[in-house]
């Protein structure tokens, strides 16, 4: 086969370099714009990070958690197992005949032909499934762009351009080229001598050297090319996911950054411009593959809300690259008072309030993009510096403020779900007990959650478990406040609360409202307040387990269950609850289409609990008619806000007939000798 002569292969070779070299370019100035953003590099947890580079980037595992991801995982590792080969067509360029043989043998080398030959099909199959999937029979996440078409045409074309070269290669000399290794470019061979592609030209060549020649560099010209691209388009990912996993944020599941309110240098609050957002929020919009799974599981955008998470970050995104090149790569200071601001500009207020911080987009991203935190943010910066918020939020706020709880009752009367159940206060034991009843809001002031509060406090007593209650000296975590972005309400109730229970030697605490489990165990040590936190849905599931409870036969009834947020997705409780309810006679345990990590929200989280809702159609309302599609005969929650909604959702859609009840509620309407246990002689937890 005849050679280009050298001085054109290094022309050409030259400009291969010259083209990566404008990519990398165009990264570098990517890397700036994120470095614009607050805070600085975490490498903590060196071997926990590492680990997940490995299972979430190499082994796709948040990928192929759903059937289409096998698609990309095709794809990714055809990529990877293929860049040897690119990379000897690079070097081959300007050193001809250049092949890895000459320094791995024959024999690794035939084993890396093989592997190349098989991806390389694998890649083209996959590339015609996503293509069928994206434009023809695709899912309503999955949306079609020119963008999606242009990639899958350059992978394509990467893949059928390697075949051609290695297949002329086995045709001109199948003495070297084993063809048993190479099957499908073998099939490429064949059909080139089938199509006579020996004969000469008159440039002196034969058909097989313009194969040859054509497909080698049009191969390297796409690579090229698609290095240049990527940093563009959707594909920007590649670059952003490594990164975005490796500096993933470790702190515990859905606890937000903290602000340090004491820190009287801090002039603004929150992110009202994209610069205010962290460095890791801005490197979030790379890694985003625009898969649209946060989209698909949002509850605030599938019932017609104006929020779309996806959306948030590709606006971010524009916004920092338009942006970051006029200030940043221009040096322009001026220049960023040209552009709108970020929260409420950009991102609309309504996007930004209709969010339930349901954590849907956060658990099943791919990347590990936290759109909640950045959400957050950009509303800190409305509530605490613009004051821009609900009405009904303000009014809320006040109540808090005033009397520890969003419904502005007295303290005084927090302790008046107790009456007649001989519970011991914090302030009447001499040492503390095994554990602290910490009540909640809606569990003493809620009348129907109070019942929950009687029902579990009964369990508690029968199992002989000595805990106590704080009564009135108990205030709100503060979850609603920080998760509406009043930061500084939040501090406020949150250190009142760490010193009570500091100066009371707290060290376990139960809980009934998975609100609470969150905010005390995950968010109060970013306060100082460290604690072993358990929800009543594990002690139940303890209990049982450890006979402490004994639980009597009933009636055969089908119960639906439904997984709150704070306690599913959050916290990945998800057997707990399902083993209590499988532990009742009598109870058939049934699941929701959406449930589990993909469980629907109930719409009453990140403060939606005090927003009235007036677009697209009710959370709460869509959650309950996918649980009155399984026909249950009672619908179980363990948190107070689902209780309250889905108390709503029934009576709108004219359901009464289905039971409302809380797992404590369950079990205690189940337990042996349940009516004799407020008789009984003093319990541990009234002995103390």
């Amino acid at each position: 086969m005849n050679e280009l002569h050298f001085s054109i292969r290094l022309v050409l070779f030259l400009g291969v370099v010259a083209g990566f070299a404008s990519a990398a370019w165009i990264v570098f100035w990517l890397l700036k714009y994120v470095a614009w953003g607050q805070g600085s590099l975490k490498t903590d947890e060196l071997a926990e990070r590492v680990k997940g580079v490995f299972v979430n980037v190499i082994g796709q595992a948040r990928v192929i958690a759903e059937p289409a991801g096998v698609i990309h995982l095709f794809i990714f590792w055809g990529f990877l197992v293929l860049q040897l080969e690119t990379l000897e067509y690079i070097i081959g360029g300007l050193f001809w005949g250049f092949h890895w043989s000459a320094y791995i043998g024959d024999t690794a080398y035939h084993v890396l032909l093989f592997l190349q030959d098989i991806f390389g099909v694998l890649v083209l199959v996959a590339c015609a499934v996503a293509a069928v999937r994206r434009f023809v029979v695709r899912p309503k996440h999955a949306k079609p762009s020119m963008d999606a078409a242009v990639i899958l045409v350059l992978i394509g074309a990467l893949m059928i351009s390697k075949f051609f070269v290695h297949g002329v290669e086995i045709a001109v000399d199948a003495n070297h080229w084993d063809p048993a290794w190479t099957p499908a470019a073998a099939g490429f061979a064949s059909f080139f001598g089938a199509i006579g592609a020996e004969a000469a030209t008159a440039e002196g060549w034969t058909r097989w050297d313009w194969i040859f020649h054509g497909s080698y560099w049009a191969h390297i010209a796409i690579v090229v090319f698609f290095a240049n691209y990527i940093p563009f388009g959707k594909h920007l990912h590649l670059i952003g996911a490594i990164p975005n996993i490796f500096f993933r944020k470790l702190e515990p599941k859905g606890a937000v950054y903290p602000i340090d309110m004491e820190d009287m240098t801090i002039e603004t609050y929150g992110a009202q411009k994209v610069e205010d957002l962290h460095w890791k929020q801005l490197l979030d919009t790379y890694a985003c593959t625009e898969c649209g799974r946060c989209e698909h599981y949002c509850p605030a955008y599938n019932t017609g809300k104006p929020l779309n998470p996806m959306m948030i970050i590709e606006n971010i995104k524009g916004h920092l690259r338009e942006k970051g090149a006029a200030v940043v790569k221009n040096d322009d200071p001026d220049a960023a008072e040209e552009y709108p601001p970020l929260a409420g500009g950009i991102i609309t207020k309504e996007e930004l309030w209709a969010c339930t911080t349901c954590g849907a987009c956060v658990s099943n991203c791919p990347v590990f993009i936290e759109h909640v935190d950045t959400i957050i943010d950009m509303r800190r910066y409305l509530a605490l510096m613009e004051a821009d918020f609900h009405a009904e939020v303000g009014r809320t706020f006040r109540n808090m403020e005033n009397n520890s709880n969003p419904w502005g009752i007295s303290s005084s009367y927090r302790g008046d779900w107790a009456e007649g159940l001989d519970i011991p206060l914090m302030s009447e034991l001499s040492q503390a007990p095994d554990y602290l009843f910490f009540v909640g809001c809606a569990g003493s002031f809620d009348d129907r959650q109070k019942r929950v509060t009687q029902a579990f406090a009964r369990i508690l007593k029968t199992a002989g478990v000595s805990f106590a209650m704080l009564g009135k000296e108990e205030g709100c975590t503060g979850d609603p406040a920080r998760r509406i972005g009043n930061e500084y309400l939040y501090w406020m109730l949150a250190s009142q609360n760490i010193e009570t229970l500091n100066n009371y030697g707290v060290t376990k605490i139960i809980t009934t409202c998975p609100h609470c489990f969150h905010t005390i165990g995950k968010e109060y040590p970013q306060l100082g307040g460290d604690y072993e936190v358990i929800h009543h849905t594990e002690l139940l599931n303890e209990l049982i387990k450890d006979g402490r409870i004994e639980l009597k036969p009933g009636a055969t009834r089908k119960i639906t269950y439904h997984d709150s947020c704070y306690i599913g997705r959050w916290d990945d409780n998800y057997e707990n609850p399902r083993e209590v309810l499988d532990a009742v006679p009598g109870v058939i345990t049934q699941e929701m289409d959406l449930n589990k990590k993909q469980a629907f929200c109930c719409g009453a989280g990140g403060g939606r609990m005090w927003m009235e809702e007036t677009t697209g159609k009710r959370v709460n309302i869509e959650r309950t008619d996918q649980a009155l599609h399984t026909q249950p005969d009672a619908v179980a929650v363990n948190c107070p806000f689902c209780l309250t909604m889905f108390d709503d959702g029934l009576k709108n859609r004219g359901a009464e007939d289905v039971e409302l009840l809380d797992l404590a509620e369950i079990i205690a309407d189940s337990m042996v000798d349940d009516a004799d246990s407020d008789t009984d002689d003093e319990t541990p937890a009234a002995a103390e």
